[in-house]
């Protein structure tokens, strides 16, 4: 029988929600843990904290909300499993240039970046990718959208089997999530409408009717990979967490 791995997938909004993102991932004693908007000062605190590896990209210098001075801010792999290799590709931009976050953020200031990793168990080797897509203010479809898709696409076929989580930016029925979902199967199940957290996101004051039904975030798998008990749990960022058992057909 071959074996499978506890596998979540959360964008945790930098440093805002420690204090509930880490007690559940510790609970949770998942093997693979995908972050998105993860701040570079708290990787140690992770690794620590959950016994796990990180395999680290940045995307942009964010302001902190402390005022403080600008801290990196990108996306991570951690994982509890040996690690047999691991990869960084940039689709959008490279990791020798970070910008600087301007002021009501533009979008294409922010490189687009996959952490790949290939993690062992029981003699199986699982390729668990992630990635943090390009923003629009209100979920709508973009140029911008439709150019780095196409890019994100074009790697995707050079890297065989594999399961990529993340925050894609893009609802689920929409253009652009479609354009992922016919290459790729959608784990997430139907029933979830939306994966914007109803109490935590920032729109929840201001706009909360265009958070109800965004679908943004999602779990994608190749054939050789079966994505199953897939759960979203909301409470512990802007955005939900999924989780999801992974297993090799």
């Amino acid at each position: 029988m071959s074996a499978s791995i506890k596998l979540i997938s959360l964008n945790i909004e930098r440093s805002l929600h420690l204090d509930l993102v880490l007690p559940f991932l510790k609970e949770q004693q998942a093997d693979v843990v995908c972050l998105q908007e993860l701040s570079e000062p708290d990787i140690s605190l992770f690794e620590s904290e959950l016994g796990s590896k990180c395999v680290f990209a940045p995307m942009i210098y964010h302001h902190s909300d402390t005022g403080s001075k600008p801290v990196i801010n990108g996306n991570a792999v951690l994982t509890r499993l040996p690690l047999q290799s691991s990869m960084i590709n940039y689709y959008v931009g490279d990791g020798k240039k970070i910008h600087d976050e301007p002021p009501g953020y533009i979008p294409d200031h922010e490189a687009l970046v996959m952490v790949e990793t290939d993690n062992e168990k029981g003699g199986d080797v699982f390729r668990i990718m992630t990635t943090h897509f390009t923003w629009t203010p209100d979920g709508s479809p973009s140029d911008a959208q439709r150019r780095d898709m196409k890019k994100l696409l074009h790697v995707l076929e050079t890297l065989g089997e594999f399961v990529l989580a993340g925050d894609f930016n893009a609802p689920r029925g929409g253009e652009i999530f479609s354009m992922l979902a016919q290459k790729y199967k959608d784990n997430v199940p139907p029933h979830y409408v939306t994966s914007l957290d109803q109490k935590l996101h920032r729109a929840v004051k201001l706009r909360p009717h265009e958070i109800v039904d965004k679908m943004v975030d999602g779990i994608f798998s190749t054939p050789s990979y079966t994505v199953s008990d897939v759960e979203m749990v909301s409470g512990l960022s802007d955005h939900c967490a999924l989780v999801a058992t992974v297993s090799k057909v």
